[in-house]
């Protein structure tokens, strides 16, 4: 046994100093190696003359401290030259980097050295330095009171941008200047795109309201949010009359100016087809249907319109914000989500990290209404599971339609599926409706960047927002609040255990399978009655909307 263990020993000894050997004469390959490569570089740039690249070729030429977030945003190359004074210095830099980059582009090509075994290392290497081989880069940082750098912006000048300046010396002039230089050449300018932009906001307006397909209303309101942000700015800081960029908001004005044309004309197809012959007889060969469910479509109707009066505050802004100091622009009335709040950048950045307390905050208020708010949450949860299965239903009601229709154009169900059937007087449910949320906005001065995130309403959110509500409540009324939740879970518990049958009148989904069923409080909540399985019974549509908020023995 001991020899045994002797051998096995001397067998690891032996592995572990090959191992060890072979270690060493990997690093000993892979030092020989990055000798081979720093031989055959320094080879290359001593050939090519280029001893000082890494100067030459820097990632960042200069650095500048600004002391606010507009300074930040507003900074650019023609005051960092106006400051430094170094515009020949910058010229000349850049033209050396145009030849360096000649230089190495063309040894690329083309050398002597491509045949060497570490050729593929050097010209990694100078492929990456011709990276930084354009214009001259500046980073743009930002100190705050408190002396923190904010991230730095990175503004660069190229040699079209050098040659340009070149071709504009009025542009390094003193303020007083270049603003009496630019008034006269630049305002018929901003004037006529002005006009134009107003015009194209008069006809969006004037028209969204008109829109068969409602939804189409937030693509107009979309597009001339993006009209402000990307052109009223940008006319603004136009400096010079023959500026490139008067072609860019001119092909963005007409970009967006088409998009809303096709929006309105691509509408005015479905209304033509909801006004046809064609559709009128579908409509009456859906009469007897629409008849038999009659009293179900109005009672889905109540519960859609009853589901916005449950949530908090509607926070609403009426027109567009922008940085127009001219008031060339007129202000934009549009429709946006009903529960948006648009904060500062610190409260933003709270707010994410803590969002049920700021939707509290923004959305809730009134302290002294925390107990009806959290109440009419618990009903939410309740509602929406209510809708969620009547959105089933609808569906499977769809195919019984389906037999009656015929012919009807692609574009219509792809584009206004739920008009098209809510015109056949089918109840439709919105996915808004089902989707709520709340959403947080930060938009910088000048509206040069936006940023947003939303915290949608699903049964874990509202669950928390109730706790949260209720948790701000005096010891004696949170003792009367405390009670199980109405989650899906214990709905889906209550129909099981009752057989998925209504209580009152005995039909279940065994013989309607289209059965809207919901769980009701024998004692009602506003008479005392708890969320618990004692107090819970299935009824369905029908009963419970007979029974609302009675007590039924």
């Amino acid at each position: 046994m001991i020899v045994v263990i002797f051998i096995v020993i001397c067998f690891i000894c032996v592995y572990l100093k090959i191992e060890a050997e072979e270690a060493e004469e990997r690093k000993k390959i892979e030092a020989e190696r990055r000798r081979k490569q720093e031989e055959l570089y320094g080879e290359v740039i001593e050939f090519l003359e280029l001893k000082n690249l890494e100067e030459d070729l820097k990632e960042v030429d200069d650095y500048v401290i600004v002391k606010s977030g507009r300074a930040l945003e507003n900074y650019d190359f023609l005051k960092y030259i106006k400051e430094k004074d170094n515009f020949d210095t910058i010229k000349n830099i850049v033209e050396k980097r145009k030849k360096i980059k000649m230089i190495i582009q063309d040894f690329l090509k083309n050398n002597k050295f491509c045949d060497r075994e570490q050729y593929s290392f050097v010209s990694t290497e100078l492929k990456n330095y011709l990276k930084n081989a354009d214009g001259y880069k500046i980073i743009v940082k930002y100190v705050t009171s408190a002396g923190n750098y904010k991230e730095g912006v990175k503004r660069w000048l190229s040699e079209d941008d050098i040659v340009e300046i070149e071709s504009h010396p009025e542009w390094l002039m003193t303020k007083a200047e270049y603003k009496n230089f630019l008034k006269e050449k630049v305002e018929n300018k901003k004037n006529e795109f002005c006009d134009r932009i107003n015009k194209l906001i008069d006809f969006a307006y004037d028209t969204k309201y008109d829109l068969i397909v409602k939804k189409r209303a937030k693509s107009i309101d979309e597009l001339v949010q993006r009209l402000f942000d990307s052109t009223v700015n940008k006319i603004q800081k136009i400096k010079e009359i023959d500026c490139a960029e008067w072609s860019v908001i001119d092909g963005y004005i007409s970009n967006i100016e088409s998009q809303i044309y096709k929006i309105i004309e691509d509408d005015k197809k479905i209304s033509s087809y909801y006004e046809s012959d064609e559709f009128k007889k579908i409509k009456e060969t859906c009469n007897a249907l629409n008849l038999s469910r009659k009293e179900f479509n109005e009672y889905i109707e109540e519960k859609t319109e009853s589901i916005s009066k449950l949530f908090g505050t509607r926070v609403v802004r009426n027109e567009t914000q922008n940085s127009d100091s001219y008031n060339y622009i007129r202000a934009y009335k549009k429709s946006i989500t009903p529960f948006t709040a648009e904060v500062s950048a610190n409260v933003f950045s709270s707010a994410e990290n803590n969002p049920i307390k700021y939707i509290i905050k923004y959305f809730y208020p009134n302290k002294s209404q925390y107990k009806e708010h959290a109440q009419k949450l618990r009903t939410l949860l309740e509602e929406l599971e209510t809708l969620k299965e009547a959105k089933t239903i609808i569906q499977n009601y769809k195919m019984d339609y389906n037999k009656y229709i015929k012919n009807v154009p692609e574009y219509v169900l792809k584009d206004d599926e739920d008009g098209f059937y809510s015109r056949l007087g089918l109840a439709t449910i919105d996915e808004a409706i089902l989707n709520v949320e709340y959403k947080f906005v930060y938009t910088s001065n000048g509206g040069m960047a936006q940023r947003s995130f939303t915290i949608p309403m699903n049964e874990d959110n509202i669950i928390e927002l109730i706790n949260a509500l209720e948790s701000k409540l005096s010891k004696a009324a949170l003792a009367k609040e405390q009670r199980a939740m109405m989650t899906a879970k214990l709905r889906k518990f209550i129909k099981k255990r009752d057989n998925f049958t209504c209580c009152r009148c005995n039909n279940s989904v065994f013989k309607e399978p289209n059965l809207l069923l919901e769980i009701d409080h024998i004692i009602p909540i506003a008479k005392g009655g708890l969320t618990k399985v004692d107090n819970l019974q299935t009824l369905c549509w029908k009963c419970n909307r007979s029974k609302g908020a009675k007590l039924i023995s």
